[in-house]
Parts: structure tokens; C-alpha cells; sequence
């Protein structure tokens, strides 16, 4: 009986996160549109992990595209316990973003100290810290770095990040996208 009250609680929950993306679709769809996008497409998708069936969606900016990944007790070449989204920029085959939770908060992509954060919130609710930064490649390419760190979600032990890795010419052209897809994130979580 548990279980299904459980699951019950977990199917509601997706429910209400999709009527409440549906209304920041449009608008996140409208501001595309005058910045001269084409649109967003509503992205969902529930991951199950640790004893929780987490839900996570977004809205992906039009000609960008996504692939799902589950590393959950994984081999030697993967960090264990990391589950999310590769995002694709305008038709790039590869990925230089990436949405995902994890099990823990460091990561080797981006080390935020001495930096000043700045405050997001998303259409949901969620809250965070963004931090950007100018970095110079091995070979001299510079590079800005896009990172969001979200505050925990309820429910869910996870900690949740969005991480960007762009050549600066392509960060100046992609930066209100970047910040339409996190004005779109959703997360909800359920204990199993």
C-alpha cells in the first residue's frame, strides 16, 4: 500500500511540474522569439537513484539537442553516481553542456572559490548560485565557463549543477539561451 501511495506521490508530483513548465514554456518560448530564437522544446525525463525517483526537465533551446545519461554504480572510466543531461549547442555534435545531479557537490569541472556568485532562480522556484568565468585552453583558445550550482531540492539528497564550456564568440552568442534553459529547469524528487 505504501508503494503505491509512493508512486502515486511521484506520478503527482511530475503532474504538477509539468503544468507549472507549461506556463514558463510560453514565456520562455515568447522571450526566444524576440531575441530572435526559434523556440524551446519542454525536455523530462525521471531518473531513479539511491532510493528516490528524481524528475528533472528543462526547456531546451530549438536547434539544440540532448542525450540522457545514468552513471549509477559505474566502471572505472565514469564518475559513480551522476545522472542527467549532455546538451548539444545548435547542432554540435559535441556535448558543451551538461545538466546533472550527484551524489556529491565536487566536481572536477568547476571550482567556484574566489569567485562571486550571482543569484538565479528558476520559473519553479529552484534557487542558486551562477558564476562565469574567462579561461585559456593548453592550445590558447579562450573560453568561457557557465556554471550553476542550485541550492537542494526538497526531497532529494542530491545536489544538482548545470555546467557550460564555450569559445568566447559562442558563449556572447548563446548567453540568453543558456540563461532561458536554466529560467527552465524543474527538479522534483520522491523517496522510493
Amino acid at each position: 500500500m505504501n508503494r503505491i501511495r509512493r508512486y502515486g506521490a511521484a506520478i503527482l508530483a511530475v503532474a504538477l511540474l509539468l503544468a507549472a513548465l507549461s506556463g514558463c514554456a510560453r514565456q520562455a518560448s515568447a522571450e526566444a522569439e524576440e531575441a530572435g530564437g526559434g523556440g524551446v522544446e519542454i525536455i523530462s525525463r525521471d531518473f531513479s537513484h539511491d532510493g528516490y525517483v528524481d524528475s528533472i526537465a528543462f526547456l531546451l533551446p530549438s536547434g539544440w539537442s540532448r542525450e540522457a545519461f545514468e552513471r549509477i554504480d559505474a566502471g572505472e572510466d565514469m564518475d559513480a553516481g551522476e545522472w542527467g543531461f549532455e546538451i548539444c549547442v545548435d547542432g554540435e555534435e559535441e556535448p558543451s553542456v551538461l545538466l546533472f545531479g550527484s551524489r556529491q557537490a565536487e566536481t572536477d569541472l568547476f571550482d567556484p572559490s574566489g569567485l562571486s556568485p550571482e543569484s538565479v532562480q528558476t520559473g519553479a522556484g529552484l534557487t542558486g548560485s551562477r558564476y562565469v568565468r574567462q579561461t585559456v585552453s593548453a592550445d590558447g583558445e579562450v573560453r568561457q565557463e557557465y556554471y550553476v550550482l542550485l541550492d537542494p531540492v526538497p526531497g532529494s539528497s542530491a545536489v544538482y549543477q548545470l555546467y557550460a564550456s564555450l569559445p568566447r564568440e559562442e558563449y556572447e552568442k548563446y548567453r540568453l539561451s543558456l540563461d532561458t534553459l536554466v529560467a527552465g529547469i524543474s527538479i522534483a524528487a520522491v523517496a522510493k
